[in-house]
């Protein structure tokens, strides 16, 4: 993103005006499959032969339709209010897989091809009838495309077709906003200050000056840090202005605090839109072989969710199954992760308040191996949604450009989508994954981007045994880093592929584990994965239950063993001892917070335990760094049963128990 130019004025009064809705359109829509394809002129008409659906909706899990691939439409009435004449009115869709082609009353409102996780908006104010009930009709195909991402049938996770995610009309004056970045940088965490600056892009191109009223409140108690009026001049279509701040509390996985930002643009005095959005303050950057975390370094141990897995939802998942999932991440003491594809904004404010660091990607997966002009175009416009819409979430910390492409690319495609992130000026780094370095060391393609990464897979998918592993992280950071750091960014047991059920998945697993914690040059681990997933190549399961056993939990989250063999394995503290006095009432109590993976400073932990009494009692820990001990003597526990001592996180969740 380039940089503008800004024109300061006095202030002024600005007069409020009725801003922006937000009006749902979740809930009841007509839907028919079309097998046979009869298309644009039957269905412009109403669907013939409709069944009622809500929406957010995949017809891929449900009875007899599971294995539909191809076309399919919804449709449903939207009352239009008079009042809204004169207004800006945008259709809003969070995602539609794949292919969508939207009308309203019948004429062509635009189109989305190629993109089924992006979200997209058009323009529909000319085309509605104010004061009457207007028609909107979608036409959604899930059909193998080599103008898509992912590409024909080179992914290996559901081919879930429909309105996928929320839909939502929005309601604004002109000029409106359709984005506000903030770029956070010089924070020091000493004194708790920092510089910013903002982007803001109108959706009306020709808005070359406006008025801004800028609105800074932390989320959880509404109090407001700054705010300022200013009149800009557009560059180039972009707004900007310096940013300084006082007094602010970073976001961190262990304190994630975040901020909104509400800006009001005005034209001669008078609002026309009221955009909000979320922020936080945090930085990272690599140095030598180690990631720094607000200036800290850390390692960091993750674990992967695959969205789509519940049967009963699949990519149509409502919010409580994501709330469980990103539960059930936390509970394992993972703090990064990353998604084969663009998520639904709803999970990803969930990493935000929670505190899990997210590589988000676009689902350019093994092939095609090389890239036509229209599939780097395809590439760069899917990087750029991506990248607009999730560009102030500070649970983002890459964004990522392909998974495991072999031989063929064409290095200057490369250099030019990652060239494309990085054009925006974001506060995150840009990444390839890799599945080959081990092979391909020096040149391996994720060498090209900020951080290099591996799939590692040695025992099953590559080499002939486990036992391989040291001698191959030896040579990878000998022939290939060269004193760069790199992230393990999958390794797991995939079954029925691979036999040997949860003992072995223990088993690998903590092997593979160990020696990543031996090499400090590994800045963290992403395990593969969080849930057994729903995929069209699955081996085990039929229907809407066709899946790969790959998780630490089943496809309904229902716990295995090996769940709490990482959630211990990915711990930041272990305990050393506990050893209770003669009458069972005292006990000396030593913990460790670990030096390899994780390895990070602990901040407003706490220890619990019951009293005699039957009430818990909390003793707030010190800030602790890797290879602290802490010894304590508690006091009045329950000698009547088996004592139970939890070491809290900040954030509320178990971190270790004894």
């Amino acid at each position: 993103m380039k940089k503008f130019f800004i024109i300061f004025l006095s202030f002024f009064s600005i007069t409020l005006s009725a801003q922006r809705q937000v009006i749902s359109l979740g809930g009841q829509w007509n839907f028919q499959l079309d097998k046979d394809s009869i298309g644009w002129q039957s269905f412009m008409k109403g669907l013939p032969a409709p069944r009622q659906v809500n929406v957010p909706h995949t017809w891929n899990v449900k009875d007899g339709t599971e294995d539909y691939w191809g076309i399919a439409w919804y449709e449903r009435n939207v009352s239009i209010p008079a009042e809204w004449k004169g207004q800006q009115i945008r259709l809003q869709f969070e995602a539609v897989y794949r292919d969508a082609i939207v009308y309203v009353n019948g004429k062509e409102a635009g189109r989305n091809i190629g993109s089924g996780y992006t979200s997209f908006s058009f323009d529909i104010t000319k085309l509605l009838k104010y004061g009457s009930d207007n028609r909107i009709t979608v036409s959604v195909s899930n059909k193998p495309s080599e103008y898509a991402f992912p590409f024909l049938t080179h992914f290996d996770w559901p081919n879930d077709g429909g309105i996928i995610r929320p839909v939502s009309l929005v309601i604004t004056g002109k000029p409106s906003i359709r984005y506000a970045h903030v770029k956070t940088s010089d924070i020091n965490f000493d004194n708790g200050t920092a510089k910013a600056t903002l982007y803001m892009k109108t959706w009306e191109p020709d808005v070359e000056k406006a008025q801004f009223t800028l609105t800074f409140s932390e989320c959880k108690s509404k109090k407001v840090i700054l705010s300022k009026q200013l009149e800009l001049s557009a560059e180039n279509g972009v707004f900007t202005t310096p940013i300084d701040f006082q007094d602010i509390k970073p976001w961190h996985f262990d304190t994630p605090n975040l901020y909104t930002l509400q800006v009001d643009i005005a034209v001669k005095g008078k609002v026309t839109d009221t955009y909000n959005t979320r922020f936080g303050f945090r930085k990272v950057e690599l140095k030598g072989h180690q990631l720094f975390l607000n200036d800290e370094p850390v390692r960091l141990p993750g674990i992967e969710y695959m969205p789509g897995s519940y049967p009963a939802y699949g990519m149509a998942e409502p919010q409580e199954i994501m709330s469980q999932a990103v539960d059930l991440m936390k509970g394992l003491n993972c703090v990064i992760t990353r998604f084969h594809w663009q998520q639904d904004s709803r999970i990803l404010d969930m990493m935000d308040e929670k505190g899990i660091l997210v590589q988000e990607e676009i689902p350019w997966w093994q092939a095609p191996g090389n890239l036509t002009p229209e599939q780097e175009e395809l590439a760069k416009k899917q990087i750029d949604a991506m990248i607009e819409r999730d560009y102030n979430r500070p649970c983002i910390f890459s964004w990522g450009i392909s998974n495991e492409m072999y031989y063929n690319t064409d290095r200057d495609i490369y250099h030019r989508l990652i060239a494309d992130a990085k054009s925006w000026n974001s506060n995150c780094f840009v990444t390839v994954v890799s599945n080959d370095i081990f092979n391909r060391l020096k040149n391996d393609e994720s060498l090209l981007a900020d951080i290099p990464t591996w799939n590692e897979y040695i025992g099953t998918w590559h080499g002939k045994s486990s036992e391989e592993l040291p001698g191959l992280l030896k040579l990878v950071n000998d022939s290939a880093l060269q004193g760069r750091p790199l992230l393990i960014t999958e390794n797991g047991l995939c079954e029925p592929y691979f036999t040997g059920g949860d003992t072995r998945r223990i088993s690998e697993m903590t092997y593979h584990y160990d020696q990543w914690a031996k090499n400090d040059f590994i800045m963290g681990c992403i395990y593969f994965c969080l849930n057994d997933y729903r995929s069209k190549n699955g081996q085990t399961g039929v229907g809407r239950y066709k899946h790969w056993d790959c998780g630490l939990t089943d496809m309904w989250f229902g716990k295995k063993t090996s769940y709490d063999v990482y959630r211990g394995l990915a711990s930041p503290v272990y305990f050393e001892y506990v050893q209770q006095s003669a009458k069972g009432t005292e006990a000396d109590v030593s913990i460790v917070v670990k030096n390899d993976l994780p390895s990070y400073i602990l901040r407003n932990y706490k220890l619990v335990y019951e009293t005699n009494s039957g009430t818990m009692e909390e003793l707030s820990l010190p800030v602790l760094k890797p290879g602290d001990k802490f010894k304590a003597t508690i006091h009045n526990i329950n000698s009547n049963r088996k004592q139970k001592i939890r070491v809290i996180r900040s954030t509320g969740e178990t971190a270790a128990e004894y």
